[in-house]
Formats: C-alpha cells, structure tokens, sequence
C-alpha cells in the first residue's frame, strides 16, 4: 500500500521540481504595454502617476483583485472646478427680470467667483435682475457692485457679469454712454490725457502713431531742414497733433511725408514754436489746422 502511494505522488513532485512556482505567488503574469512586453513577474504594481491614483482591493468572493483608477482632482482639476458650469445665459423671456438654463448641466448653487456670459433680449434701463436655472433671483450692479446698470445691458448684446457672494456685477462695464472700447458710442469722463511723444530730431523724422496722440520734437540747427513720415495711416477718426520747436540758430522748413495729405511745408520761425492737428480715415492723416509763431 505505502509503495502504491508512493508512487501516485512521484509525478506530482517531479513536475513541481521541473516547474517552480514563482516567489510570492501562484503563476507568472506577462504585461504587455502597446503590445510591446514589459516583463514577466508574479506580482504586478501599481505606481501613481502625476494626476493619477489607484486603489485595489483583493476581491476574495470573486477570486480576483480589483483596482480602480481615478484623478487627483489637486493635480487634474475637473471641468466643473474651472468652470462651475457652461457660463453661456440666454434670457429670452421678455423682461429685465432675467432667466436662464445653463446648456450643460443645472446650476444648483451660486458662489462667489462664478462668471457667465449675458446674453439679454431685452435692455436694461435702470435696475434689473438674473436667476440662473432656478437658483435664486439675483440683482445685477455695474462693476462697483453698486450702482444699477442703467443702459449698460442692450438686447443682444452679451455682457460678462460675475457673482461677488452678493450680486452679480457687470465685468468692467459702465452704462452704455460711457462703456471703453465700444467705438460705437460716446465717452464721458472728467479729463482724457493723451501720452506725448518726444521725437528725435533728424533728417527724416519717423513718427509712430501708436506711441500717443500727440507727438513733439525740437529742431536742430545742425541737421537743418527736416521730413516727418507717419508709419501707418492711422485708425478711422484718430486724432494726432504734431509740436515742433524751432531752434534759436534759424526757422526749419518741415515737409509732411508718407501718410500724410497736408496743405504744403511748414516754415518755421526761429526760437518760436508751431503746432499742427492731424486727423485719420484710416487711409491717410489730414491735416486739420496749424499755429505758427506761439
């Protein structure tokens, strides 16, 4: 009987010795990445990545060892982390008492930072308010949170406004009269400096529009007469005004160049000084007035 068992075990153990099981574990595993081989081992690990985490758990009921990866959102930031939400409101209900749905998912809560784009069909003279996917009426301020937008909304013209905890504010926006950068439309205000320009004097003289509205530069007697060339003709109804001080040696003769329409040279006086007012239609600059002798 002894002999009997004895033999039945043998091939067991002669297949055991010919085929060891690897350290740690029951079988080898072959990982591939792009169907390239990376190894073959008995243990697989997971190492995290800059964004990335894994978790496992080993799986006893299913004979298996779960793992499941995720972001960490410190690292990755989510959509809704950046955005809060698609930030597009179309109000369409006909009143200053704004509504809108967000296109993506429902806006559940306001917080302090949000912004979103306005888009109003109906303008708002005076006070007006906002309430986003049912998330509560709110009331809308210029960009000091306090006064009432009072023309700044106009129907069909989309107008960024953020929540600042309290109300939403027009991002710098000021009432429709007043509004930088609408081309449109007026501005008001107390006082507008234009930046000055010192050119140096030369020969030929190059003058760039862009580096102010009013450009001055003193004559030299060495170099004698001068030209005055504009780079670019300038933006349609730019304004440009142009000092030139003679020096006391004699009265320079100055010739208006390229870009310019001007009613002839300018000759100056010595030691006195003469201005000139340029304005643009996108095409050249037009001369509109000249002092001399001042």
């Amino acid at each position: 009987m002894r002999i009997q068992l004895l033999l039945l075990c043998l091939p067991i153990a002669l297949a055991h010795a010919q085929n060891p099981p690897p350290a740690g574990g029951s079988g080898s595993l072959t990982v591939q990445v792009g169907g390239a081989a990376v190894g073959t081992r008995g243990t697989l690990n997971f190492v995290s990545g800059n964004g990335i985490v894994e978790a496992c758990v080993d799986n006893s009921a299913g004979n298996r060892i779960d793992c499941t990866p995720s972001y960490n959102y410190a690292v990755v930031p989510t959509h809704d982390t950046i955005h809060g939400n698609e930030n597009y409101c179309y109000s369409s209900n006909g009143s200053i008492a704004y509504t809108c749905r967000l296109p993506s998912r429902a806006l559940t809560a306001y917080r302090a930072g949000m912004t979103f784009l306005l888009n109003p069909d109906v303008s708002c003279q005076g006070s007006c308010t906002i309430n986003i996917d049912d998330a509560g009426i709110v009331i809308i301020k210029k960009s000091d949170g306090a006064a009432d937008p009072a023309g700044a909304l106009i129907a069909g013209q989309p107008q960024w406004i953020f929540y600042d905890g309290k109300v939403f504010r027009l991002i710098a926006a000021e009432a429709a009269a007043s509004r930088s950068g609408d081309r449109e439309r007026d501005f008001i205000g107390r006082r507008f400096i234009s930046s000055m320009d010192p050119m140096t004097y030369s020969a030929a003289i190059s003058l760039e529009v862009t580096a102010g509205d009013v450009h001055k530069t003193t004559t030299s007697n060495a170099v004698g007469d001068a030209t005055i060339n504009a780079a670019t003709a300038g933006l349609p109804g730019q304004h440009m005004w142009i000092i030139i001080v003679n020096d006391l040696g004699r009265g320079k003769t100055i010739t208006f160049g390229t870009n310019f329409k001007s009613s002839g040279t300018l000759a100056g006086t010595a030691g006195k000084t003469a201005t000139i007012h340029f304005i643009s239609d996108g095409t050249a600059w037009y001369e509109v007035a000249r002092t001399l002798n001042l």
